[in-house]
């Protein structure tokens, strides 16, 4: 395991991320080279923002004004070593877009139409092209989830190792091939079981768009939902209430979205949230933080509530020796009445109520009864 980085690098990432930062900030950039580029860029690669940090760092202009030149010696500037790692980040999406229009034309063929969840998304669309991924995410019915999967693996795809038996997994087993940098997850829903109680997965299919001429690609999601689907994902699916944390590059990615919705996605993203009191929190404990932390606007309709800042200034007090405080925060804010007033259907007071009742089995993990059958991959060709 990697050592943890020193703050001074945690803070001088976040100081180059924000999104009210000055351009030409000399200060900023003094820091920078005092620390040195290649501890702020390794810092960046461990948390997957190197890209990010590019493209700020760019817009910003940090770095030092020096030729991209490639020394004698095999050194680079720091402008030549930025745009080499930019070069090399725009390629591996290229060849991410590739496999993804290869697989989803052959599953298109076989009446299997996938959305792209999440990172996915980007490469369907093309922006933002500083958003680094993993692995490509296609979410299908799930009825037609084990024909996708051998769709896949009939285009070379494997398993790496033997397919491991697992209980009803939200995505099938993950599918590698030598020439994909990263693997592809065939989903069944759209995230943990958990999170189906907030974005069921029927939803995000029926509101999937095809972006691409002739409807031939892949699906992805509207603004709105596409952003609720990401902090939903990270902060119920990725248990971040357990641990108090919120994951710096989904926050940035969050707040990039939102800073590019104009007041009526916004407003959708509002609507839907407050259909669940927990999620309407959720959603403004993200917007707390991303304005705090990243310099993100507020603007109409997104709230701002105390009970947001407040909760949000208790996880940045949060130290590695320090207990979590567990649901306690998220669950005093879900239930805050002023919070179940604004809810949709927060005008009964049975609706808040039943809230108030059923809100503790909101946190509680949703049990998988029902192994999924152990299939082992195709026989190499």
């Amino acid at each position: 395991m990697t050592e943890r980085p020193p703050v001074n690098l945690q803070e001088l990432l976040v100081a180059c991320l924000r999104f009210d930062g000055a351009e030409g900030d000399q200060a900023l950039a003094g820091r920078i080279a005092a620390a040195g580029w290649e501890q702020l860029l390794g810092h960046a690669d461990e948390l997957r923002l190197a890209s990010v940090l590019i493209t700020a760092v760019m817009r910003r202009r940090l770095a030092p004004p020096v030729p991209p030149l490639t020394l004698p010696d095999g050194r680079k500037t720091i402008t030549k070593a930025l745009q080499q790692r930019w070069t090399d980040h725009l390629a591996r999406r290229a060849i991410m877009r590739q496999r993804l229009d290869e697989i989803v034309a052959a599953l298109r063929r076989e009446d299997v139409v996938p959305l792209a969840l999440k990172g996915g998304r980007s490469i369907v669309t093309g922006a933002p092209d500083w958003r680094h991924l993993r692995d490509l995410d296609l979410l299908v019915a799930p009825a037609e989830a084990q024909r996708a999967q051998q769709i896949v693996l009939a285009l070379g795809y494997r398993p790496a190792g033997e397919p491991r038996p697992r209980l009803i997994h939200h995505h099938l087993h993950e599918l590698y091939r030598a020439d994909m940098p990263g693997w592809i997850e065939i989903h069944r829903r759209g995230g943990p079981s958990r999170v189906e109680q907030f974005l069921p997965s029927a939803e995000l299919l029926a509101a999937a768009i095809d972006p691409s001429p002739g409807n031939t690609g892949a699906m992805v999601l509207p603004d709105h939902l596409h952003v609720l689907h990401g902090i939903v994902h990270h902060h119920v699916g990725h248990r971040a209430v357990k641990h108090a944390t919120i994951e710096l590059k989904a926050l940035y990615e969050f707040a990039a979205a939102v800073i590019d919705m104009d007041e009526g996605g916004r407003r959708q993203l509002a609507e839907r949230a407050a259909r669940h009191p927990r999620l309407l929190a959720i959603l403004e404990l993200w917007t707390a933080a991303a304005s705090d932390l990243l310099g993100m606007p507020v603007a109409v309709p997104l709230h701002l509530p105390t009970d947001s800042i407040a909760w949000w200034a208790s996880m940045c007090r949060a130290t590695p020796d320090a207990p979590s405080p567990g649901i306690g925060p998220e669950l005093r804010a879900a239930t805050s009445a002023e919070r179940m007033r604004r809810a949709a259907g927060g005008d009964s007071a049975l609706r808040r109520f039943y809230w108030r009742l059923t809100m503790p089995l909101t946190f509680v993990k949703r049990p998988m009864l029902m192994p999924t059958l152990r299939r082992r991959p195709a026989p190499s060709p």
